[in-house]
């Protein structure tokens, strides 16, 4: 931009001299000076479209390399993520295992305890059904020994009655076993 601003001096110079010694060529000087300012104004905004063009070029090359490094980061984030959401999925899954082996083995001991509580229990109740069998078997003895008493007594009451009333006033009960 420098250099046509030097040379567009230049050559403004050049044409004051011009105009300056001949006052007939003055229309001459000012169809020089607008061709000097058109061509100094054609390379302005050929520079100016140039440059233009080198900035947005370099925008795009910054904006390429952002979204480059910014998708490079986006992968790596989510690979991260990933990597990180596995592992936090590893570590429960053997959390729940572990938990399931927790409780089944806690399961099995409740059965083992239930198991021989159980067994207690049915022994208690069979060693007292057995006390109570032999209570029952005893109170049948009992009371059979207790008839038998009871009849041998009463009979010998009767035949003590009988020899104390005489001959044959009271009817012999009959015998039948109970």
């Amino acid at each position: 931009m420098l250099q046509t601003e030097d040379v567009n001096a230049d050559n403004l110079s050049s044409v004051r001299l011009h105009a300056e010694a001949r006052p007939v060529d003055a229309s001459q000087a000012a169809a020089r000076l607008l061709e000097i300012v058109t061509n100094n104004a054609d390379q302005l905004l050929a520079e100016t479209k140039a440059e233009a063009e080198a900035l947005l070029a370099a925008a795009k090359a910054e904006a390429d390399q952002v979204t480059a490094a910014a998708r490079t980061e986006a992968e790596q984030l989510t690979a991260s993520s990933r990597a990180e959401a596995d592992q936090v999925t590893a570590a429960a899954h053997a959390e729940a295992r572990q938990t399931l082996s927790d409780l089944e083995e806690r399961r099995v001991q409740q059965n083992v305890e239930l198991d021989a509580h159980r067994t207690g229990v049915l022994n208690e109740v069979a060693d007292r059904k057995a006390e109570l069998e032999a209570e029952v078997t005893h109170l049948l003895e009992l009371q059979h020994d207790h008839r038998e008493w009871m009849r041998s007594y009463f009979t010998q009451q009767l035949e003590h009655l009988n020899e104390l009333a005489g001959p044959s006033t009271v009817a012999e009960p009959s015998h039948t076993e109970d």
